[in-house]
């Protein structure tokens, strides 16, 4: 099974590589580059899965996360948060996000961390 998977990163050539990888595993891709497009996108279609990173301008991954968790519509959806930086990660998003993945990241560590959220291969 593939999923939707909505990709949130400022830095849009880390987004268009990992959105390259995640389409080769039939995986359907969205990018966003910061949290207010991403809940626009995500207000056009529901993502099944949102890998964010942490550090943004205009909205950033902590504020995406609360505001997602904040809205039924949105509340149930698989977080995953990527950051150089795992103590920029603040504590009032303790508990809100299903896994992390610490940059730079490797192919396997992104697979597997899809995979137990979205019961894929």
């Amino acid at each position: 099974m593939s999923g939707r998977v909505l990709i949130v990163d400022d830095e849009f050539g880390l987004a268009e590589v990992v959105a390259e990888m995640l389409s080769e595993r039939g995986h359907d891709v969205d990018i966003a580059i910061n949290g207010e497009s991403a809940l626009a996108r995500m207000a056009e279609a529901r993502p099944d899965l949102v890998l964010t990173d942490v550090m943004m301008p205009i909205m950033d991954g902590p504020a995406l996360l609360g505001r997602m968790r904040a809205d039924p519509e949105l509340a149930t959806i698989p977080v995953i948060l990527m950051t150089a930086i795992p103590r920029s990660i603040p504590a009032s998003v303790t508990g809100m996000h299903q896994g992390l993945l610490v940059k730079p990241f490797t192919p396997a560590q992104l697979f597997a961390a899809i995979a137990a959220l979205l019961d894929v291969g």
